[in-house]
């Protein structure tokens, strides 16, 4: 049976179709014979007791890269099999705005991700979710402060490591990392300790300039990986901050921490995600908008799209009844 799916992602024309996860999945997806639509945040809405969405119909891709769009019709949610969430950070009164409305049809139509997880699972604490859970050791996580400041600067004078990296709570795409010196974040701290408030603390770890990698999981499963590396003289190796891929074979110890949190993941209902790691450690799950898709099959040819639209073909139909 062809399905109708709709994507709700950042306008099409923002998007660099030689990189992006979302117009792959929509290029399967159009190559199946699937209807799609593309809408906006903005394009979502509660109007007399239903979840309507301002969609345009996507068509044949331009070989640029772009799928055409129709004239904007006004739908009912309800009417659709599918629908993927592909909307960017930052997860902000938007975003979350979207997520709760439509939370509101997550029984009836099939979400790649849940709006509902969405909202309840943060992307930097799903790590430590997993550890709760039992299904990742302390010896996996990457030791983490988030908190006052002043406490920031505790934890960070016990710390062994030299060197020290904050991340905004709420960051995304490797943007607004630091590396600081130990005794400078610590003085930072003593006389300014509000500067470390809604920062997430962790020590620098060495690994990352060789081994920050990430694990595309669909469906429990590792469907792909491959190791980010930063530009000269950098340490934050994501894509977007101009890092590069390569393809190397996880190690035994990254093979089992990735195999755990992905069973963690398909535990909570997490159809889709990107697994962060750092040497053997696990530094964040992406869930929001998880990329990759592209990179991968540079590096191996296999286009790892397939398993996120046949995950949808297989269970799209059971919110349907």
């Amino acid at each position: 049976m062809k399905l109708k799916i709709f994507f709700v992602a950042d306008p099409v024309e923002t998007l660099k179709p030689a990189s992006d996860s979302t117009l792959a999945i929509l290029r399967v997806a159009q190559d199946r014979g699937h209807r799609t639509y593309w809408l906006t945040d903005k394009d979502v809405e509660y109007v007399n007791g239903k979840v309507m969405l301002r969609a345009r119909k996507c068509g044949a891709f331009s070989s640029e890269g772009f799928p055409s769009l129709g004239e904007v019709e006004v739908l009912d949610a309800e009417s659709f099999h599918a629908g993927l969430i592909r909307k960017d950070p930052p997860f902000n009164d938007d975003y979350v705005r979207l997520c709760w409305i439509l939370a509101l049809i997550e029984k009836k139509v099939l979400f790649v991700n849940r709006p509902s997880l969405l909202v309840r699972y943060h992307e930097k604490l799903l790590p430590l979710e997993a550890f709760s859970q039992g299904f990742l050791k302390k010896t996996d996580l990457i030791p983490t402060h988030l908190g006052t400041g002043l406490s920031a600067t505790a934890f960070v004078q016990n710390l062994k490591m030299p060197l020290v990296v904050t991340k905004p709570f709420l960051g995304y795409g490797g943007k607004n990392i630091d590396q600081w010196k130990k005794e400078d974040f610590i003085n930072q701290g003593m006389s300014h300790p509000e500067k470390w408030e809604g920062f997430v603390v962790q020590p620098f770890l060495k690994e990352v300039l060789q081994e920050d990698r990430r694990l595309l999981v669909i469906d429990g499963k590792i469907r792909g990986q491959f190791v980010r590396v930063p530009p000269p003289g950098g340490f934050v190796a994501n894509l977007a901050q101009g890092g590069t891929a390569e393809y190397r074979p996880l190690s035994k110890a990254q093979q089992s921490v990735g195999e755990r949190a992905a069973r963690f993941l398909k535990k909570i209902g997490m159809v889709f995600s990107g697994l962060d790691l750092i040497g053997p450690k696990v530094s964040e799950i992406n869930v929001t908008s998880p990329t990759g898709f592209m990179s991968y099959q540079k590096l191996k040819g296999e286009n790892l799209a397939t398993y996120v639209i046949s995950s949808i073909e297989r269970n799209a139909l059971r919110c349907k009844r």
